[in-house]
């Protein structure tokens, strides 16, 4: 591999880690605001004052180190968010503060190592609070636009690095891009060839395995609800018996049916399917 492909091979990688985080935290904050949130990223030359700063271990198929760096105001903006209480408008954040706002962004960090997960195989990421001090490294800017004004976080590569075998099918997969796209600019034989590398294509893609989800309902509650709860306590969900359980993968609706029991397991009897455009875009 030449040192021009191999440059271009890590920012690629770089940039669909800051992607895998937005989506994440797009997903996250879309479930406990109730609204379809939709984030994006920006580069980022120096780091904003940080403080609560969360320092991300990667093992496994990715390997490294990042930090997700939350300022005074976006601090409390988060914390007030898991909290369902009013954001603190201080200069200085209290600790119960900064450990709500780090819990929601661990919260994020599950999300993204699914996602992760999917696009690169096994890997773990490993959240934990550290100094208020970010490191030197790649940075982007993570904006969720609201109405009542937007959320922001930052995420910065500390290091990152894939084993031989995830680098040469990260090379591999962006070469397979890139001729994709020069086929799909010709006609007649250009045209069957893109096709057909596509198929290719989605024939690797068809082994993987994405984590399904059943969901019967869903209920908002405050953290100090959620602290209450107990052995014998009732949620109320916003589902009627009566009504069809959702299939869901990557927080996509996919099917709905009804719950049957297979072998002493739950199950689902589908009655409706969503488009295959719909079920494709699940892919990785």
């Amino acid at each position: 591999m030449t040192e021009i492909a191999q440059q271009q091979d890590w920012g690629q990688l770089q940039q669909n880690l800051f992607q895998h985080f937005a989506e994440a935290a797009s997903s996250v904050l879309s479930q406990i605001t109730g609204v379809l949130l939709q984030a994006q990223t920006t580069p980022l030359a120096a780091a904003s004052e940080a403080a609560t700063l969360l320092r991300i271990e990667m093992t496994g198929s990715l390997q490294g180190l990042c930090e997700i760096c939350l300022t005074t105001p976006m601090s409390a903006h988060f914390a007030a968010l898991l909290t369902g209480e009013t954001p603190e408008t201080a200069n200085e954040i209290s600790s119960d503060t900064r450990e709500a706002a780090a819990e929601l962004i661990q919260q994020i960090c599950g999300n993204a190592a699914d996602r992760l997960r999917r696009a690169f195989g096994p890997l773990e990421l490993k959240p934990h609070l550290a100094e208020r001090d970010p490191g030197t490294g790649t940075r982007q800017l993570c904006v969720i636009a609201r109405e009542n004004g937007a959320l922001e976080f930052e995420v910065n590569i500390l290091r990152l690095a894939l084993p031989p075998e995830f680098a040469a099918e990260l090379h591999a997969a962006t070469q397979c891009a890139s001729q994709n796209s020069q086929q799909s600019a010709g006609t007649g034989a250009g045209e069957a060839a893109t096709s057909q590398s596509t198929n290719r294509n989605l024939d690797l893609l068809l082994d993987i395995e994405l984590g399904v989800t059943l969901r019967f309902g869903t209920r908002q509650m405050l953290l100090k609800d959620i602290i209450e709860l107990c052995s014998g306590s009732v949620v109320e969900l916003d589902r009627r018996v009566e009504e069809p359980v959702e299939l869901l993968i990557d927080g996509r609706l996919i099917a709905q049916g009804e719950v049957v029991v297979v072998e002493g397991n739950y199950g689902l009897r589908v009655t409706q399917v969503a488009t295959q455009g719909d079920k494709l875009s699940c892919l990785p």
